[in-house]
């Protein structure tokens, strides 16, 4: 951590000497920018690393890079953190970047009861199109499983999204706090709408099988696949947290893979319990799940493109380490390399006839 009340010696001033593009700021403590170490997503628009302008340190929540402001400017141009600071002493600050961000009221996120509570009543509301059931169908599920699991298709006409609200909150629902709704001001009322895109939900489950909170599978036609349903910055709207989605029963074995909607395929397939992460370095209390579904060993199944893929790589480094050191044995599943991930590696071998 910092402990210099210098400009030159700020994140910020080290992020711009570096060349590094700040996108927005995200919150009062932080700013967004694109990660110089992974290169960040393909879309020029997501920013995953967070620049803290308290601590002076920068984080990136795509491949786990870490430190702080003098450190990050010896590590981008090959010197010691003493020579980083000497240079940066001897440069003129950058003027701190004017970026406007407007501080919406925001709601604290609901109990998990709460959300179950309320998701279940939403899905219950919902219907899945066609197109979206054949997509599971593929992927390997059963209508009875797709059934089980309350994947629903997005509503994205607006008078159909005011229409659920109304009713949920007719059923006497608190909607404030749930992630993925929030209110709309109009004047002088104001009405609870949700976020909403072409795809269909997810459902992410704790080991109680309650709905702690979504994912959206969005259709082919976006960049990315998977989005949160999350309210974040919106009137009375609640972000979503990455949480780590539970697949199965109690078991002595239990196998990690990235995704809720691959690891509810994979348990499918396989009749084994799954745990699945929002990313690689989204594991912040894996450990305690782990301990809840009495798991004594653990096998990384993250895809199979990890062999090419150094951020993946030190994603699942650090990710081994914490599960040792937490008192549990730790293996890697693999599989072949023509199959990215474990879904489907486990979607070939049924279609083979060979037992997995």
């Amino acid at each position: 951590m910092s402990n210099y009340n210098d400009p030159r010696l700020s994140i910020l001033n080290v992020a711009q000497k570096s060349k590094i593009l700040i996108l927005r700021q995200s919150s009062k403590e932080e700013f967004a920018a694109r990660c110089p170490f992974c290169g960040d997503s393909e879309n020029p628009h997501h920013a995953h690393l967070m620049l803290n302008i308290v601590k002076d340190a920068y984080h990136c929540t795509r491949c786990g890079e870490k430190g702080y402001a003098i450190g990050l400017y010896a590590r981008l141009h090959g010197i010691s953190n003493s020579q980083a600071f000497k240079e940066l002493m001897n440069m003129s600050p950058e003027t701190t970047p004017k970026i406007e961000i407007k501080h919406v009221p925001q709601s604290p996120v609901a109990n998990i009861n709460e959300r179950d509570k309320v998701y279940r009543a939403f899905l219950d509301k919902l219907t899945l199109k066609g197109e979206h059931l054949q997509n599971l169908i593929r992927r390997g599920l059963s209508w009875e499983e797709i059934g089980r699991n309350l994947y629903k298709s997005v509503p994205i006409v607006p008078q159909e999204r005011l229409r659920i609200c109304q009713e949920l909150i007719q059923e006497r629902l608190n909607l404030k706090g749930i992630p993925g709704f929030f209110q709309v001001q109009k004047e002088n009322h104001a009405y609870w709408d949700f976020y909403s895109d072409n795809g269909f939900f997810i459902p992410v489950r704790d080991i109680q099988g309650r709905i702690q909170g979504m994912q959206i599978r969005l259709d082919d036609d976006h960049e990315r696949k998977y989005v949160w349903f999350s309210s974040r910055g919106k009137l009375s709207g609640t972000g979503a947290h990455a949480w780590i989605g539970v697949h199965g029963v109690p078991s002595k074995i239990v196998l990690v893979t990235e995704g809720p909607l691959k690891a509810d395929i994979a348990h499918y397939l396989s009749r084994y319990t799954f745990v699945s992460v929002a990313g690689v370095d989204a594991t912040k209390g894996i450990e305690q799940v782990l301990k809840e579904l009495n798991a004594k060993r653990v096998y990384i199944a993250y895809d199979m493109d990890l062999k090419n893929n150094k951020n993946v790589q030190k994603a699942k480094e650090r990710l081994e380490k914490k599960l040792i050191q937490a008192g549990f044995e730790v293996r890697t599943k693999t599989w072949e390399e023509r199959y990215k991930g474990i879904d489907d590696y486990l979607l070939a071998r049924k279609k083979s006839q060979k037992v997995v």
